[in-house]
């Protein structure tokens, strides 16, 4: 695989940058592997040797969208659970906007998730960006559960085993529903396995 060539610095180029990510996420959504670095470039409105400047192939891009993605999500999880506190939600209500985030989050679009989910290579920095976002969630779930009630060391437990289990459970539920009403009923069964974690940990 080639590497990068370099990283926009200017204005300019971070807007030329965030054209061809952009306009890979749609390619890619819809045209899967069989996407090409010319019809990216097409779709962004530059040419392919502008694309270039900053993408060595498509894996390049598509490895740079997965790091976007995880980033992105990183950043709805913590608004999440922001707004679970806040709001002084219930462990049930609680649950819900987290499993619901996590669908939401993978769902944009489906078709284009599925890709990153198959196809990018499991790089460190990927991995240890996965990690670091769910050591976050966790932490913050775990908080969020002894403001409820729950001790140091159940909610970090309860924590756990709840994002380790929403986390699988909404990747299949996204990859694997054909229909808004499956992907609804899906949901609906993640919430309810995940709801009675914590009923048992209580």
């Amino acid at each position: 695989m080639s590497t990068r060539r370099k990283r926009p610095s200017q204005q300019r180029s971070r807007a030329t940058y965030d054209a061809i990510l952009e306009a890979a996420t749609r390619v890619f959504a819809s045209e899967g592997m069989a996407a090409t670095t010319n019809r990216i470039a097409d779709e962004a409105g530059v040419s392919v040797g502008s694309l270039y400047q900053y993408f060595g192939d498509k894996y390049e891009i598509l490895s740079e969208l997965a790091n976007r993605h995880v980033s992105a999500a990183r950043e709805s999880f913590a608004l999440c659970l922001a707004d679970i506190v806040e709001r002084e939600l219930t462990p049930d209500e609680a649950v819900r906007m987290l499993v619901e985030c996590a669908v939401e989050v993978n769902s944009k679009p489906r078709e284009f998730f599925h890709l990153l989910y198959v196809q990018v290579p499991r790089t460190r920095e990927l991995i240890e960006q996965v990690e670091g976002m769910n050591r976050q969630l966790v932490l913050g779930f775990s908080e969020y559960l002894q403001s409820r009630g729950f001790s140091a060391d159940d909610a970090l437990l309860t924590s756990r085993l709840t994002v380790t289990a929403v986390d699988s459970q909404v990747h299949r539920v996204v990859l694997e529903s054909d229909s808004p009403e499956e992907l609804r009923v899906r949901t609906e069964a993640v919430v309810r396995q995940a709801r009675s974690m914590i009923a048992s940990e209580s």
